[in-house]
């Protein structure tokens, strides 16, 4: 049976120190308007850290895959927040590639992120029965 276990641990206030049986960490907590001291992601924003996280990882082991080399990746993850419901939620999550290389085939990379979206993400798969979500490719020529 797969499963994953973390721990959050409360540790003042609004924090809470989340930790998986690797011992990773991260820090919880909501700003101070909320009254929070802004001491770690916001909740929601780390369902934003989760999906960019795995489209990252999954579209870099796909681009490897077709051996296609890169000099750097980077994601800009944007949520929308739907406010008229309660609880909120994300109506729409835009992720922004941005592929740094040289002679990319802009096709290629498309390719390996819809691979990524729709094969191999499982975050993007939950997050796609709740929300739209729009994935941008931005090339950068590196000499």
């Amino acid at each position: 049976m797969g499963q994953h276990k973390i721990m959050c641990n409360w540790k003042e206030n609004m924090q809470f120190e989340a930790h998986d049986l690797q011992e990773h960490k991260v820090n919880i907590d909501i700003g101070k308007e909320n009254g929070g001291d802004g001491a770690g992601f916001s909740p929601m924003p780390l369902v934003l850290v989760s999906l960019g996280g795995c489209m990252g990882v999954d579209v870099k082991l796909t681009l490897d895959k077709m051996r296609i080399e890169i000099d750097d990746l980077k994601l800009e993850v944007i949520g929308e927040l739907d406010e008229n419901k309660k609880p909120r939620t994300y109506k729409k999550i835009i992720i922004n590639f941005f592929v740094y290389g040289k002679d990319l085939k802009e096709e290629k990379i498309k390719r390996a992120i819809k691979i990524a979206e729709t094969e191999l993400c499982n975050v993007s798969a939950m997050l796609s029965q709740i929300c739209e979500l729009e994935y941008n490719a931005i090339l950068k020529e590196v000499d």
